[in-house]
């Protein structure tokens, strides 16, 4: 064979082997976006699987939340049932109704800012809480597994199906022996009052006394809030005796509060409501905060809520006497005899800041420590659990 034969045969041989490599070439470009295709359309079928299942899912609780609220307009959930799921710690599928007796509309009655504070402790817990003010007590469109009356001036009637809490916070002489036991265990905020009343009665009574919200009391000053001594509360129609013994004093007092003209001078009276949202900045910028107690709180040794909340503001405290007042603050707030005795410790405490100071804070950090709703809410279902511990309940585990 020729030598040219020869070339030109190898220069075919290269050009198809040259063709045949471009090919291969093209053809892995095709697979390649092909391949990029693929796991694009895979990307978009998990994200698409993803949104199925998330869908799924949000569809299950849709329907788990309608079946839930079916058995509550059929008023499914017996008294075992709630106690079990009480006991389980299901709250999310349980309603809580607190009785306020204030009267529809009364929004600066305390108890309904109690009842406010108390609904948001237990729905940080997970429950569905509602909040029924004095006429609405009996609506038929509430349909409660628990109801947690505040007691105060009005009875309420129980319904037997469901949990029945009392939480006995003030006007102890208002409520007879029998009322107790309609309910399924009782909270007084007074501990003397409870041990009198649990071997005189056919339910649990347990002590639980009054507290605070943080979110609503804390230490706020205001320049522009000049009160030395303060006072805040309506006369409820009487020249209340914490109010007549600092005017025999010659010290400057601001009183707020409605029905005052009645009683004082107008000079002393700086305004009829503070707003509760307000309330915390007035009680951290005095230099004294005065308190007070109905007589059947004081004979029975309720403390006050406005002590809790004063406290919290980092208030110094001047009350009446109650039998707990001192040892329950560990000597944090200070309390009087009489007029006389009043005017010694106001100007006492007037020349000590520091000590004043000092007791102020060492109050507050007990409060924020050890009487708080959250606290309250955390006893009472510890409460409500020993309560599934008795005989009669064993059967709903």
């Amino acid at each position: 064979m020729k030598l040219t034969d020869k070339i030109l045969n190898k220069s075919n041989s290269f050009n198809h082997y040259k063709n045949k490599s471009e090919k291969l070439e093209k053809d892995n470009i095709k697979l390649i976006d092909k391949n990029k295709k693929i796991l694009k359309e895979n990307k978009n079928l998990k994200s698409d699987i993803a949104t199925f299942k998330s869908k799924i899912n949000e569809i299950e609780i849709k329907s788990d939340k309608k079946v839930r609220e079916l058995q509550k307009r059929l008023g499914k959930y017996s008294k075992p049932e709630i106690l079990k799921k009480l006991f389980n710690e299901q709250y999310y599928d349980l309603t809580i109704a607190i009785k306020s007796p204030n009267p529809k509309g009364h929004h600066h009655w305390g108890d309904y800012f109690f009842s406010k504070a108390l609904k948001k402790s237990f729905e940080k817990k997970g429950f569905n809480v509602v909040i029924q003010e004095r006429e609405d007590w009996y609506d038929d469109n509430v349909k409660a597994d628990i109801n947690l009356v505040l007691r105060g001036v009005v009875e309420y009637k129980p319904n037997f199906d469901e949990i029945n809490i009392m939480w006995n916070i003030s006007h102890p002489d208002m409520v007879e022996t029998e009322e107790y036991d309609n309910y399924d265990i009782c909270f007084i905020s007074s501990e003397k009052y409870a041990n009198l009343l649990k071997n005189n009665v056919n339910t649990t009574v347990k002590p639980l006394l009054q507290c605070t919200d943080p979110d609503v009391f804390f230490n706020e000053e205001d320049t522009s809030i000049t009160d030395d001594i303060l006072f805040v509360g309506v006369t409820r129609g009487v020249y209340r005796d914490i109010v007549k013994d600092v005017l025999k004093t010659n010290h400057d007092v601001s009183i707020y509060g409605m029905g005052w003209e009645k009683f004082i001078d107008e000079k002393f009276i700086k305004g009829q409501f503070i707003e509760n949202n307000e309330l915390h900045k007035y009680y951290s910028s005095c230099k004294i905060l005065l308190n007070d107690h109905w007589e059947d709180m004081r004979d029975m040794d309720f403390p006050s809520n406005r002590l809790f909340d004063a406290l919290a503001c980092g208030a110094f405290v001047i009350s009446d006497k109650i039998p707990s007042a001192e040892t329950l603050f560990e000597g944090n707030i200070v309390t009087y005899e009489d007029a006389d005795d009043l005017k010694n410790k106001i100007e006492y405490y007037l020349v000590y800041e520091e000590k004043r100071k000092m007791m102020a804070k060492k109050g507050k950090e007990l409060v924020l420590k050890n009487h708080t709703f959250d606290n309250r809410v955390e006893t009472i279902l510890e409460d409500l659990n020993n309560l599934n511990c008795d005989d009669k309940y064993d059967t709903y585990h």
